[in-house]
């Protein structure tokens, strides 16, 4: 049997967790998969996806590729239609086409939905690239009425604000200095890489809780912060994880919604590669 190939694409992407994951996957699955990682810009991508001859099953994406990535894809899932943004493409060689998918979403929204006790009136979301865009559409399908989005540049917020129209989710822009002052929504998610330092401190309470989705360096010193100020922190590889056992089900089928053949070992060899002993911890 021909070895199979995938990789995740970004820059940059040294420290992508993703060729862990997948490599734990596969073994269980009993697959004989190659997945590896290529650090690509955006003017790059176009060239290295033509290139994949009938041996690849896929990509996965992250920045700054999600939303060049959805311009190549021929048909993309309803995530990838309302963001913009797709971090999965899947080549399907008899057709020639390429589908593109975003797990992003239906992973935070599970991740969400499970830290707090019923849906979130409000969420709170710090950034304003392809991943903040995911968390608005995440939220709403979480059962958030409204999100309030806090950025340095107001003008990069626009694409959240376009997706939170389509989903049905009132969106309210904000420069992130004002975060200490507006936001006092149960739910905070910061979006930004894990190096970049933030003071969340002063929003933090016991009953807050705060989604980071960064995973490297972990923790961050804004989740640490948060933390010591008395706030509840849920770290980024819940997220991963989740999009990434999405991601295992895209390429293994063609499709998000169906079920792996031994979904819940799968599951636990992922959570385990990483360091993650339970699937869901809120601190």
């Amino acid at each position: 049997m021909t070895s199979k190939n995938l990789a995740v694409l970004g820059h940059p992407i040294d420290h992508s967790l993703s060729p862990v994951l997948h490599a734990a996957a596969y073994q269980v699955l009993g697959l004989d998969w190659a997945y590896g990682r290529q650090d690509l810009t955006e003017d790059q991508l176009d060239a290295y996806v033509s290139t994949r001859d009938d041996t690849w099953v896929g990509l996965s994406l992250t920045m700054p590729l999600k939303y060049r990535a959805t311009e190549l894809a021929d048909v993309v899932d309803e995530a990838t239609a309302i963001t913009g943004a797709c971090n999965t493409l899947v080549f399907d060689h008899e057709t020639q086409r390429v589908q593109g998918f975003n797990t992003d979403v239906p992973a935070l929204a599970s991740v969400i939905r499970e830290s707090v006790a019923g849906a979130p009136e409000a969420v709170s979301i710090v950034g304003g690239g392809a991943t903040a865009v995911s968390a608005v559409v995440a939220a709403s399908r979480a059962g958030a009425r409204s999100a309030d989005i806090f950025v340095r540049d107001t003008n990069r917020a626009s694409n959240a604000v376009v997706a939170g129209h389509a989903c049905g989710i009132n969106v309210s822009v904000h420069h992130l200095s004002d975060f200490a002052t507006i936001s006092r929504n149960d739910v905070s998610i910061t979006t930004l890489p894990g190096p970049v330092g933030l003071d969340l401190s002063q929003t933090a309470a016991e009953d807050r809780i705060l989604i980071d989705v960064a995973y490297s360096p972990w923790p961050t010193s804004r989740a640490q912060q948060w933390q010591a100020s008395g706030g509840r922190i849920v770290g980024g590889l819940h997220m991963l994880v989740r999009q990434a056992v999405l991601q295992v089900r895209v390429f293994v089928s063609g499709s998000a919604d169906v079920a792996l053949d031994r979904e819940d070992e799968v599951r636990t060899a992922m959570s385990h590669a990483v360091g993650l002993g339970a699937l869901f911890d809120v601190r």
